[in-house]
């Protein structure tokens, strides 16, 4: 049963004026250290940071009925193998997901936008 539902969309050109106006600072209060290594190595590194924005303010609208509390450093999203996003264990994420809650998520991007959805599913 789904049990909550995110989307998020953000102007790439927003996420680029906030790292260049306030660099590390901003970095560090939104991003994990996992997700500033990947997204710094990229050619097109601003849309791979508003995308990742995006996740975590999906997220949050998917789980936010099991911990209101989650923040921007509790959610952080690496790639597997194949290039799809996932969602890192830490403990708030861990904590919801061992109610049996899965979160799945999807991202994309355009040349202005990024969009991400996060479907939270409980088995019952």
């Amino acid at each position: 049963m789904i049990v909550g539902i995110g989307v998020d969309i953000i102007e790439i050109d927003r996420i680029q004026k906030s790292i260049e106006t306030y660099g590390d600072k901003f970095l560090e209060k939104i991003y994990t250290p996992t997700e500033v290594e990947y997204c710094s190595t990229k050619g097109d590194k601003y849309r791979r940071y508003a995308a990742r924005f995006a996740i975590k303010e999906a997220v949050y609208k998917a789980v936010m009925k099991y911990d209101p509390t989650v923040a921007w450093q509790d959610i952080s999203v690496k790639n597997e193998s194949d290039g799809a996003p996932l969602l890192e264990d830490l403990p708030k994420i861990a904590r919801i997901r061992a109610q049996g809650v899965t979160i799945h998520i999807s991202l994309s991007h355009s040349n202005n936008y990024a969009v991400a959805t996060a479907v939270a599913e409980k088995m019952v």
